[in-house]
């Protein structure tokens, strides 16, 4: 496989916190490529940078060291509005406590990429709406988050970072927020119609419940991949 098929290429990424006695060392040369058309988890405890590696991915941090290349694109060699650019075209982030905006509706919520793109918000909340009704939220494209259950606000956050068709989907702890039987019902939405054979998906995750949904898992401790594995069985050997 070449460069250009890798969705995500990560060589030697270090990332610090911090300064003097204060500082810490989130990503220690981690490596890492993710294909196009499959999905990705990042798992390992808590506090083991999984949130830092993907926020360097997504280019929402830059690394201090090392190279990150999204579909052979350096985000950290762009200039910020070309990275802003190449981030709102290619990029979709899906937050763990979903970041949606509370007084806008759910429909408003997922057109807000396109309209940040250029879009007319009109036609932009129209396709969030289209959207919102294949993901089986037709019935809610009017309704604020306060009225959405937890797994309804977390198919609208989901939407809304592909509603502008990216290359590449980055979640972090999807299912956290939620009971078992919902997590499985979104990571079956995820799959079925976020994941193709031109999108790769990056999962962060604790939940080992999901782990069957990965085409590869990534093993992760103290800033380091220690393993990339393709089922829940090697990850736990």
């Amino acid at each position: 496989m070449t460069q250009e098929e890798f969705a995500v290429t990560c060589k030697e990424l270090i990332k610090s916190y911090g300064h003097g006695e204060t500082k810490i060392t989130a990503l220690r040369g981690v490596n890492l490529e993710v294909r196009s058309g499959e999905m990705m988890m990042l798992a390992g405890p808590s506090g083991c940078g999984k949130t830092t590696l993907i926020s360097v991915i997504a280019s929402i941090l830059n690394q201090d060291n090392g190279e990150c290349k999204v579909y052979g694109h350096d985000l950290n060699h762009m200039s910020k509005t070309e990275r802003i650019a190449f981030r709102s075209k290619n990029i979709g982030f899906v937050f763990q406590a979903f970041n949606l905006f509370p007084s806008l509706t759910a429909a408003e919520n997922v057109a807000i990429p396109l309209v940040i793109g250029g879009m007319d918000i009109k036609e932009a909340t129209q396709k969030g709406c289209e959207l919102l009704n294949e993901m089986g939220l037709g019935d809610r494209v009017s309704d604020v988050p306060a009225d959405l259950s937890g797994g309804q606000q977390q198919r609208v956050a989901i939407a809304r970072a592909m509603i502008h068709g990216p290359r590449l989907i980055v979640c972090d702890e999807p299912t956290s927020a939620l009971d078992g039987h919902t997590g499985q019902k979104i990571m079956e939405l995820i799959k079925k119609v976020a994941l193709d054979e031109t999108r790769a998906i990056i999962v962060v995750t604790h939940d080992s419940r999901i782990f069957s949904f990965a085409d590869r898992i990534a093993k992760m401790e103290d800033g380091q991949i220690l393993k990339v594995v393709n089922s829940y069985e090697e990850f736990e050997d």
